[in-house]
C-alpha cells in the first residue's frame, strides 16, 4: 500500500492508490445549501410521495386516490403516503445513496436522489419507515443528523471522509412480520425540532405553502375548475394528475387545495375573475391558463399572484421565472405578471428542472420555450396592462380638471355674500363625488406609477398629481361646512334651513313608505305627515 493509501485508509483496488477524498462539506452542499426556503423540504417529500403513488397505481397495487398526510407537532413532522414503498432487500442501498436514484427523468418528478435528505438541516434524526406489497418486513432507516451536521461545521473542516461518516451515522432496523402482505407505505419523520424555523412547524404556513406548490386539485367552488381541467386534457391527452394532501396539527386534518377562486385581493379591495384565456405552445411543449381580472392592479395574495410554471403539476420556483420573462419585453415590466393569475404547464419530457427546482437547465428546448412564452404570453399581456393604464391616465386628467374647476367655484362662493344654501350643499355633494372618483383612480394607477419610477420617469407619475388634487377636495369640503355655518348664524336663514331639512326628511320617508303600501294608503300617510311637518 502506498503512503497516500495508508494515510487515507481508503484505496482503489484496481490501482492500489488512495481513492479520491470526498469530505463532509459535499453533503452540506447537497442539503443545507440546496434549499433556501425550509418549507421546500416538505415539497421534496411530497414530490417523492407523488412518484411513489404513481408507481403504485401503474403496478395496480393502488386503485384508490393517492394520499399524503403531514402531521405536525412540537417534537416531530411526519409525512406518510400510500405509495409503493421500498422492498426490504433494496431499502438500505436506495435510502442511503446520495446523488443516485433509480427514477426515470422522463416519468418521475424527482430523479437526482438528494431530495430525501432535504430535512436533515432541521431535525436531530431523520427516520424513514417503509413496507412493500407482498412483504411482511417493516424497514426503518435512521440518519443521525446531529452527528452529520457537526461533521459539516466549519470547525470540523470537512476532514471526515463522506462515505465513512454516513456509515457511522446511519442505522438499519428490519422488523420481520411487522406488516401485512397487502400493506405498502412510506413515512418520513423529522424528529427533534429544537432548531427548526417556526414557519416549518406552523400548520397555517405549511398549508398555504403546499396549496401553492404541490400537485393537488382545484377547490370545487372555483367556477373555472372543470373548464381548465378539460382544456388541459384536450391538449396533453391525459387528465391533470393530482393527489390528496392533508395537514394535521392540533385538531382534525385539513385537505390542501389550490388557492385559486373567483375573486382576488388587491391593495384597494377585491377584483373578480372576469375570464380565463388559454395558451398553447407548439409540439405539445406547454399549455396554460391565464385569469383576467376586473381591475388593473397587483394581486396581493402571494399564494395566487402572478403566473406560475408547473411540471407534472408541481410548481417550479415561485413567480420569479415569469417576472424575468416579462423583463425581456421591457426591463421594468417584471411586476406586470402580478396583474394576473394563472399556471403554465410544461411537458416534463421537454425540460429538466435544476437541482434546487427554482428553474430549468438551459437546454435548447427550454430556451425555445422561454422565447415562445415571451412572444405569446408576456408581450400581449403587457400591452393590455398598459392600454388599461393609458385609459386610466385619461380618467385621471379628467378628475384633476374637474377638481380644478371645483376649487374655483368654492373660492367664488366663499367671496359671495349672497351665496345660497342650495349652492353650498351642491358644492359639498360635488366635492364628495370627486373625492370618491379620485380614490378609485388612485387604486388603478398606483402600480403603473411604480413602473414609471423603475423606468426613471418619476415626474410622469399620475398618482402624485392626483393626491395633490384630492387634498384640494378635502379643503373644499371643510370650507363648505364653514359656509353652512354662515346660515346658522342668521335667524331668518336658519328658519328656512330647518324647513328645508324637514321637507327633505319627509320626502325620504315617503319614498320608503311608497314601496310598501297601496296608492290610497300612501296618500293618507302623506297628508298626515305633511300636517305634522
Amino acid at each position: 500500500m502506498t503512503d497516500e493509501a495508508s494515510k487515507s485508509g481508503v484505496t482503489d483496488p484496481a490501482q492500489g492508490r488512495a481513492a479520491p477524498h470526498i469530505g463532509a462539506f459535499v453533503l452540506e452542499t447537497l442539503t443545507l445549501g440546496m434549499y433556501g426556503e425550509p418549507r421546500h423540504t416538505l415539497r421534496e417529500y411530497v414530490q417523492n410521495s407523488f412518484d411513489a403513488i404513481r408507481a403504485a397505481q401503474r403496478t395496480r397495487f393502488l386503485k384508490d386516490r393517492g394520499k399524503v398526510t403531514i402531521s405536525i407537532s412540537s417534537e416531530a413532522i411526519k409525512i406518510l403516503d400510500n405509495g409503493l414503498g421500498v422492498p426490504a432487500d433494496q431499502a438500505w442501498k436506495t435510502l442511503t445513496s446520495v446523488g443516485a436514484s433509480k427514477k426515470d427523468r422522463q416519468r418521475d418528478a424527482g430523479f437526482r436522489g438528494i431530495g430525501r435528505l432535504a430535512g436533515m438541516a432541521y431535525c436531530e434524526k431523520l427516520i424513514f419507515r417503509t413496507t412493500f406489497p407482498g412483504e411482511t418486513t417493516l424497514t426503518e432507516i435512521t440518519f443521525d443528523c446531529a452527528k452529520l451536521l457537526k461533521a459539516m461545521s466549519p470547525d470540523e473542516g470537512g476532514d471526515v471522509e463522506l462515505s465513512r461518516l454516513l456509515s457511522t451515522a446511519i442505522k438499519l432496523k428490519a422488523s420481520q412480520d411487522a406488516a401485512k402482505s397487502e400493506d405498502h407505505f412510506f413515512e418520513v419523520t423529522l424528529s427533534g425540532l429544537a432548531n427548526t424555523p417556526a414557519y416549518l412547524t406552523s400548520a397555517s404556513d405549511v398549508r398555504d405553502y403546499l396549496s401553492e406548490t404541490v400537485p393537488v386539485a382545484f377547490d370545487p367552488s372555483f367556477s373555472k375548475k372543470e373548464k381548465i381541467e378539460a382544456e388541459f386534457k384536450a391538449y396533453f391527452g391525459e387528465p391533470l394528475e393530482t393527489i390528496d394532501v392533508f395537514v394535521q396539527a392540533d385538531g382534525p386534518s385539513v385537505q390542501i387545495l389550490k388557492p385559486y377562486g373567483d375573486s382576488y385581493e388587491h391593495s384597494g379591495g377585491m377584483m373578480n375573475l372576469d375570464a380565463v384565456e388559454y395558451y398553447s405552445g407548439e409540439d405539445n411543449r406547454y399549455w396554460g391558463w391565464v385569469g383576467r381580472l376586473s381591475g388593473s392592479a397587483t394581486v396581493t395574495d402571494w399564494r395566487t399572484r402572478g403566473l406560475r410554471i408547473r411540471v407534472r403539476n408541481i410548481q417550479v420556483d415561485g413567480t420569479e421565472i415569469f417576472e424575468k420573462l416579462f423583463t425581456q419585453v421591457k426591463p421594468s415590466y417584471g411586476r406586470i405578471s402580478s396583474f394576473y393569475v394563472g399556471e403554465i404547464h410544461i411537458d416534463a419530457e421537454k425540460v429538466i428542472p435544476n437541482a434546487r427546482r427554482d428553474g430549468f437547465e438551459e437546454t435548447k428546448f427550454w430556451i425555445d420555450i422561454k422565447s415562445s412564452l415571451i412572444t405569446n404570453i408576456c408581450r400581449p399581456l403587457s400591452t393590455d396592462v398598459y392600454e388599461a393604464s393609458r385609459q386610466g391616465q385619461i380618467d385621471v386628467t379628467k378628475v384633476v380638471d374637474d377638481i380644478g374647476k371645483l376649487v374655483e367655484r368654492s373660492t367664488s362662493l366663499a367671496d359671495n355674500p349672497k351665496a345660497s344654501y342650495d349652492q353650498v350643499v351642491d358644492l359639498m355633494n360635488t366635492a364628495k363625488r370627486l373625492r370618491r372618483r379620485a380614490s378609485s383612480a388612485l387604486k388603478t394607477i398606483g402600480d403603473i406609477d411604480a413602473t414609471l419610477v423603475d423606468e426613471g420617469k418619476p415626474k410622469e407619475q399620475s398618482a402624485v398629481v392626483l393626491q395633490d388634487a384630492a387634498k384640494s377636495v378635502e379643503s373644499i369640503e371643510s370650507q363648505a361646512r364653514m359656509l353652512v355655518g354662515r346660515f346658522l348664524d342668521e335667524d331668518e336663514r336658519l328658519t328656512a334651513l330647518k324647513s328645508r331639512l324637514r321637507q327633505e326628511i319627509l320626502q325620504e320617508l315617503l319614498d320608503v313608505v311608497n314601496a310598501f303600501v297601496d296608492p290610497s294608503t300612501y296618500q293618507k300617510i302623506k297628508r298626515q305627515l305633511s300636517k305634522a311637518v
